[in-house]
């Protein structure tokens, strides 16, 4: 069983998408993989991630996104 917090799941991997001029601009569209997870109802429901260059950051959890095949 894999542990899940709404749409995203410890260790896969996303796109990091925030809005412009918000959190790391030189980010923008990287993939990053889940490192930690929120806990349930934790506003803001902040996720630790590390980018594929070994850096990690903690990002809110409405800036993944999923990879499409």
């Amino acid at each position: 069983m894999s542990t899940r917090y709404r749409w995203l799941t410890l260790g896969e991997s996303y796109l990091y998408g925030p809005a412009l001029g918000k959190g790391l601009d030189s980010r923008r569209g990287s993939r990053c993989r889940v490192v930690t997870l929120p806990r349930a109802g934790s506003k803001p429901a902040n996720v630790q991630v590390e980018f594929e260059d070994g850096g990690t950051h903690v990002v809110p959890s409405g800036v993944l996104r999923k990879i499409r095949a």
